[in-house]
């Protein structure tokens, strides 16, 4: 029991970014009343047609943005793949052709979510942490007989056909931490490969063999020197009179989890060139199937995420305006974790909606008493740029529907930031 009690706390106190911040936007995807839920798409994606030029994929396809010269989209259905329902296929196109596709089968994070039970009312601290414990211990039985099965059975699958029965091991990435080695089979000229993370995530990518990518790098940007990287990253940088804003940077939304740490990441690591993703670096990070972020190791994970990108990283408890400042001007967006308040979200979001408005002036005490102060809940939110002349800063969200940028002013951000990750050349 006593290992468990942080674990307890986590869940009901705001012990990390985005534990306390509910964000009840379901991904559209189980909802979507398509043709295509259930159906079998083997046939159409091992088909070498749909990997040539101007080859086309079936059904309604949503775009995730840009990472480098490709561009990401997801299926908004649920097929089959492998005798298994998808839970989310993703495609990456390159210069008019399908490069690789990304099936996920499982995933701890859309099964666990927000743990957000109602809990019965007048139980004493060690009911609670009892029926708390009771609660996720049979969650976490249902959890792990579906990925085990899941697992064996893509295990018997994938083999068929290919050109050697046997998988090889191939490592991919480069860091310790998010360094792993998916199971690959060749078919037909395709690399298809299994990653898993114990407990928490299966997935299959398939790629023309010659195309495959061995890291976390967009294939079309690995071997990008560091002089061509930091060329691109500043050629991202609209500059207009006091105005200096990174475009391009797109919402990767968190869904009904507990990953506005994670997703906000996601977001500067697409910028960056990464085809790295929040469910990927969650299990990275250690989370645990708690429903929170409480107990992942988040700052070391931002730490390798800068290695991988081949930046540094300057994670101070004190927002620098000048080393803010400095990166945006390279192209770098800023990760800030911060105090939340739903009212001065609420303010944030009507001022994204009416460009022209004015912020209120931090200068005056009714104004800055406000400001959410030590005891509010956690969030992280993405820089991607400033106005000097109003002393504004622009920032994005990790919440679906809410990718209008916003503005605040730095006084604000400077008071209310905790931790501050601004990633270097």
């Amino acid at each position: 029991m006593k290992a468990f009690f942080p674990i307890l706390l986590a869940l009901l106190l705001p012990a990390s970014p985005c534990a306390a911040i509910p964000n009840s936007v379901f991904g559209p995807i189980v909802s979507a009343d398509s043709p295509l839920n259930g159906e079998d798409l083997d046939e159409i994606v091992l088909a070498a047609a749909v990997w040539e030029e101007g080859g086309e994929l079936p059904g309604k396809w949503i775009d995730e943005g840009q990472i480098g010269t490709s561009s990401l989209s997801y299926l908004l259905a649920r097929p089959k793949l492998f005798g298994q329902e998808v839970l989310m296929l993703r495609s990456t196109r390159r210069e008019g052709k399908l490069a690789q596709l990304e099936a996920t089968f499982v995933d701890a994070g859309s099964y666990f979510g927000y743990f957000d039970e109602k809990l019965p009312e007048g139980l004493s601290r060690r009911q609670l942490e009892e029926e708390m414990t009771k609660r996720l211990a049979e969650k976490q039985e249902s959890f792990s007989e579906g990925y085990t099965a899941v697992l064996s059975a893509l295990r018997e699958t994938l083999p068929e056909g290919a050109d050697k029965p046997r998988p090889k091991l191939r490592r991919f990435g480069k860091g310790r931490m998010l360094r792993t080695e998916p199971e690959e089979w060749i078919k037909d000229g395709l690399a298809i490969r299994l990653f898993t993370a114990e407990d928490r995530l299966i997935r299959v990518t398939l790629a023309p063999e010659e195309d495959a990518a061995d890291g976390w790098m967009e294939a079309g940007l690995e071997k990008e020197s560091e002089r061509e990287r930091l060329e691109r990253l500043e050629a991202s940088v609209r500059k207009e009179g006091s105005v200096v804003h990174i475009d391009g940077i797109k919402t990767v939304p968190q869904g009904f989890k507990p990953y506005c740490g994670l997703n906000t990441l996601a977001m500067a690591a697409r910028h960056f060139g990464m085809t790295l993703d929040e469910d990927w670096m969650a299990a990275a990070a250690g989370f645990q199937n708690t429903g929170s972020a409480g107990g992942s190791n988040m700052v070391k994970l931002y730490h390798a995420v800068a290695a991988e990108a081949g930046l540094s990283l300057d994670r101070s408890s004190k927002f620098n305006e000048a080393t803010v400042k400095r990166s945006l001007d390279s192209g770098i967006p800023v990760v800030v974790w911060r105090r939340f308040s739903h009212e001065r979200n609420r303010l944030h979001d009507r001022i994204a909606r009416s460009p022209d408005a004015d912020l209120p002036d931090p200068a005056k005490a009714d104004e800055r008493a406000l400001w959410p102060d030590d005891e509010a809940p956690l969030h992280a939110s993405v820089i991607t740029g400033y106005d000097s002349a109003k002393n504004e800063l622009f920032f994005l969200e990790s919440w679906s529907g809410h990718d209008r940028t916003r503005r605040m002013r730095i006084e604000e951000m400077a008071a209310t930031t905790y931790l501050c990750f601004a990633f270097k050349p």
